[in-house]
């Protein structure tokens, strides 16, 4: 016997003429994901965005970042977190920041002598006593692909109550061009800077760690402005214009004669 002819498809259900209409698609919403893009990596803990400087950096464990408008180099104050009850040390504190021509270190094409330079100025900026060096370490860095080296050493201070001082000081980037005009380069090297003392000891092990957690930042491009409102008033064409912002320039259409070039 033949097979039974199939049963024949539902009918669609007829439309309600009086359902409203679906909303319009918002023009703000998020694009549907692309299953064919992977994931993005979660943030790593502890990584800190600095639009400033164009960077970003792993805060040490023990540390935070502090205010930074007192600040004379750098874009970024790293301070120790006090233990319970007790105030944070003034002896020790990270600095770090872009490596530009603000620095004398930024003009060394080396990154070696510029981690030495930064090591040997900032140790004379922070720490302007009579002393000794000693102690002095050299090496390289290297930031996730980004080159970089390192320079520290001790003062012993003449002044027997002063505890010696310490200092460490990275560079991490890549080198501007030889023979590049010097309004054409662009920083891409970063700094830190970790000032201790024999109180409060520099940790070399997580200086070179933070050096080494710096990456490039740009930061995301401002949201586009909202879209006019098409319920609002329109413009007055009779309002008088309004008032030029502070230090935008303003023609003089009424000069007096004696002000007008000769003809």
């Amino acid at each position: 016997l033949p097979a039974p002819a199939p049963a024949p498809a539902p009918a669609p259900a007829p439309v309600d003429p009086n359902a409203p209409p679906p909303p319009p698609a918002d023009p703000n919403a998020a694009p549907p994901v692309d299953p064919n893009v992977p994931p993005a990596p979660p943030p790593e803990p502890g990584r800190v965005d600095n639009a400033a400087g164009g960077f970003s950096y792993v805060v040490p464990a023990g540390w935070k970042v502090s205010d930074n408008t007192q600040l004379s180099y750098g874009q970024a104050l790293l301070t120790k977190v006090p233990e319970a009850g007790a105030e944070a040390p003034s002896d020790t504190s990270v600095l770090l920041g872009r490596l530009d021509l603000k620095l004398f270190a930024g003009a060394e094409t080396d990154n070696a002598k510029a981690a030495t330079r930064l090591a040997s100025d900032m140790g004379e900026f922070f720490m302007p006593f009579a002393g000794t060096r000693q102690g002095q370490e050299a090496g390289p860095l290297d930031a996730a692909g980004l080159p970089g080296a390192f320079s520290s050493y001790e003062v012993k201070f003449t002044d027997p109550a002063k505890p010696n001082g310490q200092i460490w000081a990275g560079v991490v980037g890549d080198v501007p061009p030889a023979g590049a005009p010097r309004g054409q380069r662009t920083p891409e090297r970063w700094f830190v800077v970790w000032l201790g003392s024999a109180n409060h000891p520099v940790d070399k092990g997580a200086a070179a760690t933070l050096a080494q957690s710096i990456r490039s930042f740009t930061p995301p491009p401002p949201p586009p402005p909202p879209a006019p409102d098409p319920n609002a008033p329109a413009p007055d064409p009779n309002a008088p214009p309004a008032r030029p912002g502070v230090g935008v320039p303003v023609p003089v259409t009424d000069a007096p004669p004696g002000m007008m070039p000769a003809g």
